[in-house]
Formats: C-alpha cells, sequence, structure tokens
C-alpha cells in the first residue's frame, strides 16, 4: 500500500491540516511522501496520485476500472441528478452522444454575437462603477456577468438582475455545502447536518429560475427565425440509435449540469485570471497590446478568436495556477495496480489538479505566472495530461471549447474598455478550497474607462 499521511489525530486524520492549508496542502503532501500516498479525511479515506500519467491510467487507458460512486458522487448527485457531469454508463453515452455535436466548434462561433451581447449589457454595471471609482470584488463583479452570458447562449433566455443575485446566493450555498455533504455522507442519517434544510430550499429556488428561462426559452423558440439558444436543440433532440427524446426529468439534470457547471468553473477562473493580472502589470500591458492589436475598439467577433493567442494563453495559465476544478475523483470499480501500489476495489482515487499543474517534472518555477508556457511549441514538449483543468478522455467536459472562448472574449472586452487599479490593502488572494477553488481574501481593484482613440 502507499504512505499515510499522518494526521496524528485518530478520528479527523489529516482533516485539521488540509482545512488550514488548504490547497497548498496537496504540493507540500507531494513533495514529503511521493507521488502516490494515502490520506484519511474525517470517515473518508482515498489514494492521491500527482503524476500526469497517473491522470492517464485512471481517466484514460484504465477508465473502465474506475467509477462515480460513493459518498462524494452521492452528495453531487443531490445538486446535479443524473446530468452528464455525474451520469454513468448507458444513460450517460446516450446523453453524451446527443449533446456533443452542439458543443462543436462550428456551432459555438455561431453563439459569438449572442456572448458579446451579453458581456456588454452586463458592462453596465462596470461603467457605474467606473464613473463613481467604486472598488469591485473580482468573483462578485465577474458572476453576474458569466451568469448572464450563460443565459442567453445556452438557454436562449435573458435572466433578470433579481435571478442573478437569487441563483448567485443559493449556488453559491449549495456547492459550499456539497462540499461538506461529502463527509455528511458517511454519517449516520439520523446526524443532524447544520444547513440541511437550507440547503433544499436552495435546490428549489435554483430549479424555480431555470424552469423559468426554460419556459422563457420555449416560447422565443417559437417564434419564426428564434433558435433559442442550446436548450432548444437539447429539447428537439432524438437520439439516432433510439429514436427517443429527453425526458423532462433528464432535461431539467443537463440544464442543471451545463448551467451551474459552465457559470461557476467559468466566473470562477475568470476571477482567478484578474487576481493575476493585477499582480502581473506586464502581462495585463501584452493581454491589452495584442487586443488592440486584434479588434482594436471595435467589436469581437468569431474570427478574432484564433488571432487572440495570447489571450487565450493568459486563461490558460491562471486555470494551471489556480484550477477552479482542483480535484479529479474516482472510486477503483475492481482492484487495480498504480506505479506497484495496490488499489482495492472501492477505494477513492483523487488527483489533484493543483497539485499535478504544478509538478516539477513538468512545470518548471510552477508558481510564476507566465502564458507563453502554452505556446504549441512548449505544450508539445510537456507530457499530454500536464494541464487538465477540464479532466480529460471521454469524461473530459463537454463546455471546454466554450469555457476558453467565453473568457477570450470577456477578457478582450474588459480590456479594450478599462483600465485597471489594484485598491487598498494590496493582499495575495489565497485559493480556499469547495467544490471549486474559490477566492478567499480577494485584491479588490477598480476600473477606468479607457480613452476613445
Amino acid at each position: 500500500m502507499p504512505p499515510l499521511v499522518d494526521g496524528g489525530l485518530p478520528l479527523l486524520g489529516s482533516l485539521p491540516a488540509l482545512l488550514s492549508q488548504q490547497a497548498e496542502f496537496f504540493p507540500r503532501a507531494r513533495m514529503r511522501h511521493g507521488d502516490v500516498y494515502r490520506l484519511r479525511l474525517g470517515p473518508l479515506s482515498m489514494i492521491v496520485v500527482n503524476h500526469p500519467r497517473h491522470v492517464q491510467h485512471v481517466l484514460r487507458d484504465r477508465s473502465s476500472k474506475y467509477g462515480k460512486g460513493g459518498a462524494l458522487w452521492d452528495s453531487l448527485r443531490t445538486l446535479l441528478g443524473n446530468g452528464l457531469g455525474v451520469s454513468e454508463g448507458d444513460h450517460w453515452l446516450r446523453q453524451r452522444r446527443m449533446m456533443q455535436p452542439h458543443f462543436h466548434r462550428e456551432r459555438l462561433d455561431e453563439l459569438v454575437g449572442v456572448m458579446v451581447d451579453a458581456i456588454d449589457d452586463e458592462l453596465e454595471v462596470w461603467d457605474v462603477a467606473a464613473r463613481e471609482g467604486s472598488p469591485l470584488d473580482a468573483m462578485r463583479a465577474v458572476s453576474p456577468l458569466v451568469m448572464k452570458l450563460i443565459a442567453r447562449a445556452l438557454l436562449g433566455s435573458d435572466i433578470t438582475r433579481e435571478e442573478i443575485e437569487l441563483v448567485t446566493a443559493r449556488a453559491t450555498f449549495a456547492i459550499n455545502y456539497v462540499f461538506r455533504g461529502i463527509v455528511a455522507q458517511e454519517l449516520p442519517p439520523w446526524v443532524p447536518v447544520p444547513g440541511r434544510r437550507r440547503y433544499q430550499q436552495a435546490l428549489r429556488d435554483m430549479d424555480a429560475v431555470l424552469l423559468k428561462l426554460i419556459e422563457r426559452s420555449e416560447r422565443r423558440r417559437q417564434r419564426a427565425g428564434d433558435s433559442g439558444g442550446l436548450l432548444a436543440m437539447l429539447v428537439s433532440m432524438v437520439d439516432p440509435e433510439t429514436g427517443q427524446r429527453m425526458t423532462a426529468s433528464q432535461l431539467r439534470d443537463e440544464v442543471v449540469n451545463l448551467f451551474l457547471g459552465g457559470y461557476e468553473t467559468t466566473a470562477v477562473g475568470l476571477a482567478w485570471t484578474l487576481q493575476l493580472l493585477l499582480r502581473e502589470p506586464a502581462v495585463m500591458a501584452e493581454l491589452r497590446a495584442e487586443v488592440d492589436g486584434v479588434v482594436g475598439r471595435g467589436r469581437p467577433d468569431a474570427s478574432h478568436l484564433a488571432k487572440l493567442s495570447y489571450t487565450r494563453m493568459v486563461f490558460q495559465e491562471a486555470l494551471r495556477v489556480r484550477p477552479p476544478l482542483w480535484w479529479l475523483v474516482r472510486v477503483a470499480v475492481v482492484d487495480d495496480e498504480i506505479d506497484g501500489f495496490h488499489v482495492p476495489a472501492g477505494t477513492f482515487v483523487l488527483a489533484p489538479t493543483y497539485a499535478i499543474h504544478r509538478h516539477p517534472e513538468c512545470w518548471e518555477d510552477p508558481d510564476r505566472f507566465d502564458p507563453w508556457r502554452f505556446t504549441p511549441e512548449r505544450t508539445a514538449s510537456r507530457h499530454k495530461l500536464a494541464w487538465v483543468p477540464f479532466g480529460t478522455g471521454q469524461r473530459q467536459c463537454i463546455g471546454s471549447t466554450f469555457a476558453l472562448a467565453e473568457a477570450q472574449l470577456v477578457l478582450a472586452r474588459l480590456v479594450q474598455r478599462y483600465t485597471f487599479a489594484a485598491g487598498s490593502p494590496r493582499r495575495a488572494a489565497v485559493p480556499a478550497l469547495s467544490m471549486t477553488l474559490r477566492i478567499e481574501n480577494g485584491t479588490p481593484f477598480r476600473v477606468t474607462r479607457r480613452s476613445p482613440p
């Protein structure tokens, strides 16, 4: 068996150390215990793997030996139902087969105009902050923008400011609760869990807003010449092998997966990008120079995306340094072996993306922010799975191309329109562990409208 990280506490194991050190726990544990070790977090025990070859083993080469069962995935299903992110087997294959064609690059290019419109509408709030000199919080400033973009591009309907605020608050609570609920799933059902009733209400509130968005999309779809976004295609899709459509329950689960998954990870990724750029003025200047040279002060369109290579690399490097999806977890379905270590059936196997993105065999000076790591030449020289912010293999995030295009457009529009200045006090934002890698003690900033050319 791999070496056990000794947490020193019989019941809690390494949980206090993890809560204290947060994301930095994993790179430190790898340095002390090697690329494969065992970890106990309260009632949960797992094997932690830290090298890109382990990700390839678990998620690609022997993916049939690993599934999405146990307390963690059961906890996630209370939020996501049986949608694409958590489903398995024939059901997952059928849903993926139906949805995949609508996330090809050609289809996403058609949505660029919708995405830019949504960004511009939300920047009216940023303009007020610019006029008043009000400080902005990265996550609070970016979240409504991303949510409006997702609602329009995915659901083909608009979302009101009140609905944005409601879903943001409920989603934040629900995601944090699910993270705590991973441990709670191992407790007897009679043990009271603080927040359980509030969590159930949060789910009902989010479902109510999503139902309204779906209804609006259906009304728009019925109008001549209005496609209604990706949701309309989900409603009308037919499995080519069975001739079946999605049931209402399946549609709900897929909408929740795409909406919350696309919103949360992209918003966190963009918020971290802004936090990192505030501390990297040279990178910010180069980013602005590229956008000015490619787009000028005009409107970005699909033809600009390939030319905004540095903009894309900035986001890719932000996803490396601060990956929103900081963990990849599977459960061994049968006995297996990783690097000579026995993995019994039923064992959780955790690949901490945060540590893999810092592995010294793949990344020189890994804590330094350097977008040029993602040139084609340097990317080709690394292990292909040294960078896995969207997972890999058959279960790679279906919206990865969408997320990268979305980030390019948001960053381009922001630097076109504003200059950024870090507020006071200047402090380094701390990565805090939840279902995503959230920002703690972030740096506030102010924006100023750029003068016209």
